[in-house]
């Protein structure tokens, strides 16, 4: 008869409409409460959809399912990529000519040719020194050493100007150089983000569960991929509102697989603020009833040795 009992208990543990079940295999009075549950990971899960500048045609994809990915990890390239990249190298080349061009202004034949007006200017300021000692010398009348003092001023006000219209012009060059690189530069800085929004990256580290989309095709609602940070796992359990007061955050509780002896242990790590409906199949199989239930989350205390699987059914044990 014990044998009977036993092959019975198995039974509802490993029949598949259990799945759907009271959220309770087992409650008596002063023994354990157990719940059925299912390992999951919502915190550490992204679905890549992909920005909608980037195009909406999966042009490339680099991962396959199972494939483990590390953050920021190219995930796929979008359609629009080869036209973006173009335009970034396109832009990259006309700053680097602008820098180039305000390198030259600075240290090429602009500066050479100022410096060699600065000698010219010198030099008409030596000369007008020599002709007002010559003209104190001269015998010459006074209108006439007017005349020529006058036209060596002018001479050396002359290239004093032009030397002035030279480096004038020269800031004024290069001020407007620095302009056109700061717009250059913004260009760049749009064209990399245009660009960038044609890649899809991984925001975390984890595993692709999941191809929603293939190359060559158009990306849906459905997005790209599916990726889950293992290390994020939890096991959820769904458990009766009228059990409620038996559970406490940092409660004991123990866990076992479907079709495995190997108990996991636990604690609870919080509890649903909310009551949720489901459906349940009554123990003795009658008719389907509306449950009401709250979900709690169990923190694992050896989340490594857990098998790195979703979705999968446990059986939770709350001490």
């Amino acid at each position: 008869m014990a044998i009977i009992v036993a092959v019975a208990a198995l039974g509802l543990w490993i029949a598949p409409s259990r799945q759907t079940s009271s959220a309770q295999d087992a409650i008596t009075a002063n023994g354990p409460l157990i719940s059925r549950g299912y390992t999951d990971a919502p915190a550490g899960t992204a679905v890549l959809a992909g920005n909608s500048e980037g195009g909406n045609v999966l042009m490339e994809l680099r991962v396959t399912e199972s494939q483990v990915v590390k953050r920021d990890e190219i995930i796929g390239v979008m359609s629009s990529y080869p036209k973006a990249d173009v335009m970034v190298r396109t832009a990259e080349g006309d700053l680097e000519k602008a820098k180039r061009q305000r390198e030259a202004m600075v240290s090429g034949y602009r500066t050479a040719e100022i410096a060699m007006q600065e000698v010219v200017v010198k030099g008409k300021t030596e000369e007008l020194k020599l002709k007002k000692l010559e003209l104190q010398r001269s015998g010459k009348q006074p209108d006439m050493k007017e005349i020529e003092l006058n036209i060596s001023q002018q001479d050396l006000a002359r290239e004093q100007a032009k030397l002035r219209v030279m480096k004038e012009t020269l800031v004024t060059d290069i001020e407007q150089s620095d302009t056109d690189i700061a717009i250059l530069t913004a260009k760049v800085d749009n064209a990399r983000v245009s660009r960038e929004q044609a890649l899809v990256r991984s925001p975390l580290n984890g595993v692709v569960v999941q191809l929603h989309t293939r190359q060559g095709e158009r990306v849906n609602a459905g997005g790209i991929a599916k990726i889950v940070d293992m290390s994020q796992m939890h096991v959820f359990a769904d458990v009766d509102e009228v059990h409620l007061a038996r559970l406490s955050p940092g409660g004991r509780v123990e866990i076992t697989f479907r079709g495995s002896a190997t108990v996991y242990k636990g604690k609870i790590g919080r509890i649903a603020p909310t009551v949720k409906r489901m459906q349940r199949v009554e123990p003795d199989g009658g008719t389907s009833t509306d449950g009401r239930v709250v979900q709690v989350e169990i923190d694992l205390d050896d989340l490594a040795s857990l098998p790195q699987v979703l979705g999968r059914e446990t059986r939770v044990t709350f001490l």
